[in-house]
């Protein structure tokens, strides 16, 4: 047995080598920037012209931009453990909020250093204590001086090593003030989805969660250019990508498209041709087995995502037809999957005499207050009620070509029988092969806030609240 897995690391190894050289000899650099509650269609490259977001553009304008990229989860921290460690989020043990990576966990950045490479934690961490030592450098920092950060850790990296930079922003997370660009986005000119009110307290929150995302496009140009400086952009793979859906009702925590459909910017010269669409699905899962095979290095056996290196130079291939999505304790009890193709989003809902309820600071939002008072006013259109719904169906179907915004439920309607069995077949294959199941109703974990008010529960026994 040794001696086979002797040859094949030779072989990978021989094979690695050759690349690099063709390659130009040097091992890539790595920089990840993940937005935190960024939805995926908030920039100008992905469509939106009302908010500034001039180095994402330019990121899409000199490397690839995927547009079927999918998150494993619309929660915070179990989204990011999962980006990590190439697993699911119920496969790592950190599949609610907040709740600590274990230290048996293996992050991508564990091969990395073992293989040389110094690697980077910067911004906002939300992974405990117990995978702390699998980074070489970690720093926190406040929203504002995020950038100065990023860049401070470039220039303090030993320059002998190649690196790997995961880059953490707290924007655009609630609460929001003003303030964090200037000037200020015009609430006049924001982009009210159907699912929302059209209202001046809407238009308003919705301009202030753009400012943040403005904020955070300025901090990824301080370390672009920093790059550029240090004569490093034609060998470092860029990747900007969110950890969730924009905070508000009918995105984060969901796991329909404007929960788990992510922006997916990659730049990297060396092997990304400029301007390049992908349209075929890709994962946050897949992020792992991608950067290792393009440092040189083998998959973890733990790896449940594929490599999508082919994609970055052939944005026709296909590396998977499906990616899969999960709900699990993020303030409220919840217990949710989801299947999405390019053509279809199917969920499945264990828990359909709960409403959808959005997290806890969507809750205490504006727009969801303003939501509030107009549904108990009768004044809010079907698409703006979703949240509000008891009982929810426990299956949804959504054709996302035709309404992206999963507003339309074809679950029950004969002619999507054929194309609902497919993504139930899907699902059930995908939980047998990851070994998840539902656990029962009576060992979920409880709400921890007020549905309504967003308070948090007396009587809330989630870690997150334990002390």
């Amino acid at each position: 047995m040794f001696r086979l897995f002797a040859f094949h690391w030779l072989v990978f190894c021989s094979v690695s080598c050759f690349n690099f050289e063709a390659l130009g000899g040097e091992r890539p650099n790595f920089v990840v920037f993940v937005a935190d509650d960024m939805a995926w269609d908030d920039s100008g490259a992905y469509g939106n012209a009302a908010i500034r977001t001039p180095n994402m553009d330019r990121l899409a304008a000199e490397g690839m931009r995927f547009d079927r990229a999918y998150l494993t989860c619309s929660s915070c921290s179990p989204s990011r453990c999962s980006m990590l460690t190439g697993r699911y989020p119920h496969s790592t043990g950190a599949g609610e909020l907040h709740l600590p990576l274990p230290g048996q966990q293996r992050m991508l950045t564990k091969p990395l250093m073992e293989a040389g490479y110094w690697t980077a934690a910067v911004g906002k961490w939300h992974l405990g204590n117990a995978v702390a030592d699998q980074v070489n450098y970690r720093q926190g920092s406040k929203p504002a001086a995020m950038g100065k950060a990023w860049v401070k850790a470039l220039k303090e990296r030993p320059a002998e090593k190649p690196f790997f930079l995961w880059a953490a922003h707290s924007d655009p997370h609630r609460g929001y003030r003003p303030g964090a660009v200037n000037p200020p986005h015009d609430p006049g000119r924001v982009v009210v989805p159907p699912f929302f009110p059209d209202v001046s307290r809407v238009r308003e929150d919705l301009a202030l969660y753009y400012d943040e995302v403005s904020r955070f496009d300025e901090h990824i140009g301080m370390v672009l250019d920093e790059l550029g400086v240090q004569g490093l952009d034609e060998n470092t793979f860029v990747l900007v990508i969110s950890d969730n859906g924009r905070p508000f009702p009918h995105c984060k925590t969901r796991v329909h498209v404007p929960g788990v459909r992510t922006p997916f910017i990659v730049r990297y010269p060396k092997q990304v041709a400029a301007g390049q669409v992908a349209t075929h699905v890709v994962s946050t899962i897949d992020i792992a087995p991608t950067i290792l095979e393009l440092a040189g290095i083998p998959p973890l056996a733990s790896f449940q995502g594929k490599s999508f290196v082919p994609m970055l130079s052939d944005p026709e291939v296909m590396i998977r037809k499906y990616a899969f999505a999960e709900h699990n304790w993020h303030d409220y009890r919840a217990f949710e999957r989801a299947v999405h193709s390019e053509g279809f989003c199917y969920v499945r809902n264990w828990l359909p005499g709960i409403a959808g309820t959005p997290p806890a600071d969507a809750v205490n939002s504006p727009t969801y207050q303003v939501m509030i008072e107009m549904q108990k006013a009768g004044t809010l259109t079907l698409a703006q009620q979703g949240c509000f719904e008891t009982p929810r169906a426990e299956e949804f179907l959504y054709d996302v070509v035709q309404d992206p915004h999963c507003l339309v439920n074809l679950a029950t309607l004969p002619q999507y029988s054929a194309q609902l069995q497919v993504m139930r077949d899907q699902l059930k294959l995908w939980q047998e092969q990851t070994e998840d199941e539902f656990p029962g109703e009576d060992r979920l974990t409880p709400d921890g806030f007020d549905r309504n008010t967003g308070k948090r529960l007396i009587n809330a026994s989630h870690p997150s609240f334990i002390k």
